[in-house]
């Protein structure tokens, strides 16, 4: 599923990437809070999502790289939220929406 832009008006967030950064050239243009990241292909599907606990959204994106999470990822997105808890309820919720192929475990899907 592409990027639903509505998603970007969620009252849990409260900031978000402005558009749709490269992927991995811009990762250093994520904040260091909480939130949540999702990898983006060249067809503007959502492929993965995950979250940042511990106020380290850089740097987790930064460790998805070179991993399944990434593969296909040419964008990327960043949500600030204002706790880890919050991230863990958005992340959740965008799981199901959008099911994105590269959230697996094994050969089971996390959402």
């Amino acid at each position: 599923m592409k990027f639903d832009f509505s998603d970007k008006n969620d009252k849990r967030v409260v900031k978000a990437s402005p558009y749709a950064l490269d992927y991995p050239a811009d990762v250093d243009k994520a904040p260091n809070k909480a939130g949540v990241y999702m990898f983006i292909d060249s067809k503007d599907e959502v492929i993965y999502i995950g979250k940042a606990s511990g106020g380290r959204l850089r740097d987790e994106i930064k460790t998805k790289s070179n991993t399944s999470a990434d593969k296909g990822a040419k964008k990327y997105r960043w949500f600030r939220t204002n706790s880890d808890e919050v991230a863990k309820d958005l992340e959740a919720d965008w799981l199901k929406k959008y099911k994105p192929k590269n959230n697996k475990i094994g050969k089971k899907a996390v959402f």
